[in-house]
């Protein structure tokens, strides 16, 4: 039965995507360790994180979605371990009377509260970047996150990124050593000592860890993010809404390409640095004062100003040329995905292809070409889930066939063993006949 139950709710851009991958990659020794990493799904850790911060987006999902928090809590409670692990970096925006029901749904474990927190001049850049990736059409220079009084939706603003106002709201009702604090290490400290320094708030103490994760970094550079900044401007229906602003703006464009293109690193303008400085001070002397599980350096979270041009410094030229290359990463991506639909090879023979088969790939061509976007195809991802279950089923379908034989068999030699007295030649022989059905079959 769980008895700790950790919370790492945020903050946004602070290692969360690491730290996520470190335990899903070792998901099962954890589980062997009795460590549950809580979430039957990523999708349903982002659906919980909004029904407990109410977020009225919910009302445009599946019902299923707003169950995902009472499922996460069932799954907890259900675990056959002493510990659970629930990561999910956007709980950092629950407002104290949300945090507090929440809480409520864990009453009777011991509830502990992990924020992870990093330099707010570096953490500024990145929030910018992802309002880009749902069509923020404001110039970094002249925007600046969402105020603390904005509430649970400003998902990108200070309420999310100073983990004093974090604290403050997830830890009102926890005794100050079950809300951790770990700050994010500077570069020079090594690639794993995030991870060191969660595990030891979350007293994962488990041997054989494998800490070799791919580290994707989906950050954008500074022209990839202008570029992204100026397609929003000529973004129009359908791409609208928070749904189809993921899938095309951010998964396609961005994580899918710009990512990949450039990596110069994105400046602040002197008022933002300023702003950042005050308000890393304000945290710092916040965090030293309180009596909360430190776990790093406050010095950490000191703003250090970052290296680089701001996006008005970016030449017209500039952005073209990384505009040309993002189309034919565009091209190349779409031919990938219109090949992982078609279910073969670019390269298999025209001959070896069946009638149906070309007439679908031919729809699913001309499709791609009326919605100009390209039609939606299964990731690779997806069908190596459906490959596995296809598996599974086949599997289950010869285990079952193997337990019917093997009762078939039993019945035969109970009949066999009966004394001659007793047994029933009928049945005898249709046991006999039954068993050698099935075991031709």
């Amino acid at each position: 039965m769980t008895e700790r139950v950790y919370l790492h709710v945020g903050a946004p851009k602070s290692g969360t995507t690491y730290l996520q991958r470190v335990l899903e990659a070792n998901r099962d020794t954890l589980t062997a360790a009795g460590v549950l990493v809580a979430g039957e799904t990523h999708l349903q850790l982002v659906h919980a994180g909004m029904v407990v911060r109410e977020d009225p987006r919910l009302d445009d999902l599946p019902p299923r979605a707003r169950q995902s928090w009472a499922r996460l809590v069932e799954q907890v409670r259900g675990w056959h371990g002493p510990v659970a692990v629930v990561s999910y970096e956007l709980f950092a925006g629950a407002s104290a009377d949300q945090v507090a029901t929440a809480l409520a749904d864990l009453a009777g474990l011991e509830v502990h509260v992990v924020i992870t927190a990093r330099d707010f001049a570096q953490a500024l850049p990145s929030a910018w970047q992802e309002r880009l990736k749902f069509a923020l059409t404001t110039t970094l220079e002249d925007w600046s996150p969402r105020p603390e009084e904005d509430g649970p939706r400003a998902e990108w603003g200070w309420r999310t990124m100073d983990p004093a106002g974090v604290a403050a709201r997830w830890g009102r009702d926890l005794s100050a050593e079950h809300v951790h604090v770990v700050t994010v290490p500077r570069a020079a400290d090594g690639p794993d000592e995030l991870w060191h320094r969660f595990a030891a708030a979350c007293r994962l103490d488990v041997p054989g860890l494998d800490l070799r994760v791919e580290r994707a970094n989906e950050s954008l550079g500074l022209v990839a993010a202008e570029l992204l900044r100026r397609v929003n401007e000529q973004v129009t229906a359908p791409i609208t809404g928070n749904r189809e602003q993921a899938r095309w703006l951010r998964d396609t464009l961005a994580h899918g390409v710009l990512a990949g293109l450039d990596r110069e690193p994105i400046g602040l303008t002197d008022a933002q640095f300023e702003d950042a400085v005050v308000r890393s001070e304000a945290c710092i002397d916040t965090l030293r004062s309180s009596s909360y599980d430190l776990r790093g350096d406050l010095e950490d979270l000191r703003a250090v100003r970052p290296e680089g041009r701001t996006p008005r410094e970016v030449a017209d030229a500039e952005v073209a040329a990384l505009a040309a290359r993002a189309l034919v990463g565009l091209l190349v991506l779409m031919r990938e995905r219109t090949v992982e639909g078609e279910g073969s090879a670019p390269d298999a023979p025209a001959a070896a292809v069946p009638p149906s088969t070309a007439r679908g790939r031919v729809k699913g061509i001309a499709k791609t070409l009326l919605q100009g976007s390209g039609a939606r195809v299964l990731s690779r991802e997806n069908q190596r889930l459906q490959d596995r279950v296809a598996v599974l089923e086949q599997t289950l379908q010869e285990r079952r066939r193997t337990q019917l034989r093997v009762a078939e068999l039993t019945d035969l030699v109970t009949e066999l063993l009966l004394p001659v007295s007793g047994r029933d030649e009928a049945a005898m022989r249709s046991a006999l006949e039954e068993y050698r059905k099935v075991s031709s079959s």
